[in-house]
């Protein structure tokens, strides 16, 4: 019998193939596209490539729903469109019960402009926000609550206007620390459930991304191990962590600049199984953030 008590969150960013900032551009660009002509690439929907997120999509989506795995996506409000009118018997497969929906901007903005060169002042940033949270309850008839900064980077308009939307919490803060950790009320009167980052002396530096798993700069064995330390060393409180993931990313290697083979995608999803059903056996407690703030009596 043990004596914590870790809840998972298995956290999704559903965006275009490896979206990448360009200079004067207030859309992002799928990495895999940009070497096309720039007039092209001023159309936001030519910007967008959804070939990784479709492959990955079609070998893991059966598992998620087939096991009623509680998942959080954050949706690109302008992928999730395409989506839907491209491939709609996948898109069908998100209306699971046990998923939680959240927003991820409309296009992959540079909120900060640091990259693109471009400002969103007060009430643009506002208008996009609001329109991509429209866009994303439409298209899944369903009200979306939480919030994940594209390039997990927020401005210091974010907070003030998430809160003016309505949305409950934001997932855009990482936090440095060996052990599961507890969500905290913003001055924006926002819930923040901030992504875990290990220490580098003590365990590596793990971003709880899987970025260095499908990229090969970790194995399986590391990461497992890591995130198991996680759990162990979080004995006696009731916490949480979230394993980060691209909708692209079991299907395309960003250091290769290619796409996968089927075989090589399922690779990856089994490393991500695998993982999943491992914390299961350390008793972990699979959920997502709006049922962790119901539980708590926050919602």
């Amino acid at each position: 019998m043990v004596d914590y008590m870790v809840f998972i969150f298995i956290c999704i960013d559903f965006d275009r193939d490896y979206a990448v900032p360009m200079e004067g551009y207030k859309h992002a660009v799928s990495k895999v596209l940009k070497d096309e002509s720039n007039e092209d690439l001023r159309n936001p929907e030519l910007a967008v490539s959804l070939r990784g997120t479709v492959e990955s999509a079609t070998l893991l989506f059966p598992y998620l729903k087939n096991n009623r795995v509680p998942t959080t996506f954050y949706y690109e409000a302008r992928t999730l469109n395409l989506f839907k009118s491209k491939y709609p018997r996948l898109f069908d497969l998100l209306k699971q019960p046990f998923f939680e929906h959240g927003l991820h901007g409309y296009d992959h903005e540079d909120l900060t402009g640091e990259e693109s060169g471009i400002k969103f002042s007060h009430e643009e940033e506002y208008a996009l926000l609001k329109s991509a949270k429209e866009e994303v309850e439409r298209l899944l008839s369903t009200t979306i609550y939480g919030f994940r900064a594209p390039y997990m980077k927020l401005s210091k308009n974010t907070l003030p206007i998430l809160s003016r939307l309505g949305f409950n919490y934001d997932s855009s803060i990482y936090r440095e620390t060996e052990t599961g950790i507890n969500p905290y009320k913003t001055s924006d009167n926002l819930i923040e459930f901030p992504v875990i980052k290990t220490p580098k002396k003590s365990m590596g530096g793990m971003y709880t991304y899987l970025w260095p798993l499908f990229e090969g700069k970790r194995t399986e064995e590391e990461i497992i191990r890591n995130y198991v330390q996680i759990v162990r060393n979080s004995e006696k409180k009731k916490s949480y962590f979230s394993i980060n993931l691209h909708s692209w990313h079991f299907a395309y290697n960003i250091s290769q600049n290619r796409f996968l083979a089927k075989e090589e995608i399922q690779e990856n999803i089994n490393s991500f199984t695998k993982l999943v059903e491992e914390l299961i056996d350390q008793d972990c407690i699979l959920s997502t953030p709006i049922h962790w703030l119901e539980e708590s009596g926050s919602f």
